[in-house]
């Protein structure tokens, strides 16, 4: 059993990203959200944050696309991480990274269990952010994250409420730099 509050190494966190065969592609967009994440949290001057906390998040973030690539990839992260013993704090970080968090409505309309799913603390925030810069590999911008999702899903009432909610959480972030 692992230590509750342990979080695993950064080749651990590999490692099982490897075991549980999340896809290849998608481990490599962890390790690039992981960069990004620690690029944004060592800019933050303002207040503290967890460094390990961030790298190992983001790490994981995408744990639960070893069973599906919909939206419960989330919720699915969540609880294989909560299985496996590891603190809540990172267990959380899979369940309010997608989109810019979702609030009771969306996950009602997702049929989430019915909470909100919203990053709270400065390094789910930091995650939730590099992930929307990062799509796939590449860098990109909010804009053209949400963008490429217009148009694939179009203008969805929970699509605009996700990128006005990760400006805000841009925003908030930038000013504590």
């Amino acid at each position: 059993m692992v230590n509750h509050e342990k979080l695993p190494s950064r080749d651990e966190a590999f490692d099982l990203l490897k075991k549980l065969k999340v896809p290849y592609q998608v481990r490599r967009h962890s390790l690039k959200v992981a960069d990004k994440a620690l690029e944004i949290a060592y800019k933050i001057k303002k207040s503290k944050v967890d460094l390990d906390l961030v790298e190992i998040g983001a790490l994981l973030h995408d744990i639960g696309r070893s069973q599906t690539h919909g939206f419960k990839h989330a919720i699915i992260g969540g609880e294989i991480l909560r299985d496996k013993g590891y603190p809540s704090n990172l267990s959380r970080i899979c369940e309010t990274h997608i989109l810019g968090g979702l609030d009771k409505e969306d996950a009602s309309y997702l049929n989430f269990p019915e909470r909100d799913y919203l990053p709270e603390s400065i390094e789910e925030k930091i995650i939730c952010l590099a992930d929307k810069l990062t799509a796939g590999t590449k860098e990109v911008t909010i804009e053209q994250r949400f963008q490429k999702w217009f148009s694939k899903y179009g203008k969805t009432k929970i699509l605009i409420k996700s990128k006005r909610r990760i400006e805000k959480i841009k925003e908030e972030l930038y000013n504590l730099m």
